[in-house]
């Protein structure tokens, strides 16, 4: 029984890898590695740092002669996932293409409805379900026992098994399979403020959200309990990347870190016992944070410590949004962290539900003060992104921002809503009240110099221009472009 997990030549989302940095793959490496403990022949190809055509990815099924072809799945890759499944099944109809990640857990219906290629899709955790599918297709059973699927039997027919109940101990799974990949291949370094290039890996040490954010689809594929790996298994993994990839920055990659200090506190103790001598970065849920933990965790390493404001306006955070805190606690935690001397990173969010210009004039605002507080805090701003599944979703359709009878599946359908696919892949964004323009001076308002000289780039200008598929698009791009040019005149003439 032979398996090939691929991550398809976008990679994972359109423009922030493709300026030649990238993580490895943490979700089919968490796969590769149980199939490989259950004794199966594993192959997994990352396309995207192999810089693969498709051709390539066609060579590479051809010489592998897989038995299963299973292909990890966002919103923003999906139309490539659809393509690689064709091309498996093109190779070999025998092939059974399995397609997993957060966007088949959101919109597993849709997909398996218009993909004909596709044969089984996985929904939520897939640790457990595709070694049950592959045991399956290896002793000739029957899918229908396998639960946590769609697939279609022998007559076409489109069978849902349920959904599985999530991992509690996330402990008894293995450590992700990174020798399966090419690491030497993935420039993943982080400038720390010494001026040392680090550098890093990346581990994600929890499952769960348990708040109510209603862009987001976390809640929804690892559920709302909170899941973690004990503080030893968190050590345990740390020394691996340390002592067998040369981690010197580790980048935790849960949504909220600090979900629970007391466990928190342990692993920063164990970092600093250890003197493990690395930097690191996460996320945090900045209401239920103190200084005590940030102290220790500045103590163990703490370079950068982001979070989500989303937005200014009270009324917007806390009833549209559902982030309920005082902007005060912003405040706090960027002085904390002025005070012990780490970079705070703040992410704004335009174009809510019912947003309104004034409104977000208050985010301006707030940004200004926490430059203001902390000079180099680290401030990243985005447009509203509508994911399936969502709050957001079922608003935008209410609205009328996206149409009642959207297909994530079909790309024709991408012309019946407003994207930017150059810089986020083919994911709908949510514009309701604001202008594109007032839109382009929110989000450059804030962009750093850094970006700023990238996105004026010839290069990416070109990108841009050939990835436009209808004059919908070439007009935002063209209201972007020109707002960018004339803050960069601006800030010329201010020197």
């Amino acid at each position: 029984m032979k398996i090939q997990l691929f991550v398809p030549p976008q990679g994972y989302v359109a423009q922030r890898w493709s300026e030649g940095s990238s993580m490895p793959p943490l979700g089919i490496l968490f796969l590769a590695a149980v199939l490989e403990q259950e004794g199966f022949d594993v192959m997994v190809v990352p396309s995207d740092v192999l810089g693969d055509s498709w051709q390539e990815v066609e060579k590479r099924i051809v010489d592998f002669r897989p038995d299963i072809v299973g292909i990890t799945t966002t919103t923003e890759n999906r139309f490539d996932s659809f393509r690689l499944a064709d091309i498996a099944k093109r190779v070999s109809p025998s092939i059974l293409t399995v397609l997993g990640g957060p966007h088949i857990s959101m919109a597993g219906q849709d997909t398996i409805t218009h993909i004909k290629s596709v044969d089984v899709l996985v929904l939520g955790e897939g640790e457990r379900t595709v070694v049950e599918i592959a045991r399956t297709l290896r002793e000739g059973g029957s899918l229908k026992n396998v639960v946590g699927i769609y697939y279609r039997d022998t007559d076409g027919k489109i069978i849902a098994t349920g959904r599985r109940s999530r991992i509690e101990d996330l402990d008894d799974l293995p450590l992700p399979a990174r020798h399966l990949i090419p690491m030497d291949k993935y420039n993943f370094f982080v400038e720390t403020r010494d001026g040392r290039k680090r550098r890093a890996q990346n581990l994600m040490t929890s499952r769960g959200c348990p708040f109510n954010c209603y862009f987001c689809a976390t809640p929804i594929n690892w559920g709302r309990k909170m899941r973690g790996h004990s503080p030893q298994r968190v050590i345990d993994e740390v020394e691996h990347l340390v002592d067998h990839y040369g981690a010197e920055f580790i980048w935790f990659y849960d949504d909220t870190l600090n979900y629970n200090a007391p466990r928190l506190h342990k692993i920063m103790d164990m970092i600093i016992e250890r003197k493990l001598d690395i930097k690191f970065a996460n996320e945090f849920r900045i209401d239920i944070v103190d200084k005590p933990l940030l102290e220790k965790m500045r103590e163990a390493g703490l370079e950068r410590g982001y979070f989500g404001i989303e937005a200014g306006a009270q009324r917007v955070r806390n009833e549209i949004v559902l982030k309920n805190f005082e902007i005060d606690r912003v405040y706090q935690f960027v002085q904390w962290a002025k005070e012990l001397d780490f970079i705070p990173g703040p992410f704004f969010i335009f174009s809510h539900h019912t947003e309104t210009w004034d409104e977000a004039q208050q985010t301006i605002a707030i940004m200004e003060k926490v430059i203001d507080i902390h000079p180099q805090a680290d401030i990243s701003t985005a447009i509203l992104h509508v994911y399936p599944g969502t709050p957001v979703e079922k608003i935008a359709k209410e609205e009328g921002i996206m149409p009642k009878n959207f297909s994530w599946a079909k790309k024709s359908d991408m012309s019946r809503v407003h994207t930017l696919p150059a810089a986020q892949g083919y994911v709908p964004l949510f514009k309701h009240r604001l202008t594109w323009r007032q839109i382009a001076e929110l989000i450059m308002r804030f962009s750093s110099t850094s970006t700023d000289k990238k996105v004026v780039s010839w290069k990416k200008i070109a990108r841009t221009l050939s990835s436009l598929t209808s004059a919908k698009e070439l007009w935002i791009n063209f209201v972007f472009f020109t707002v960018l040019l004339k803050n960069r005149i601006k800030k010329r003439l201010n020197r």
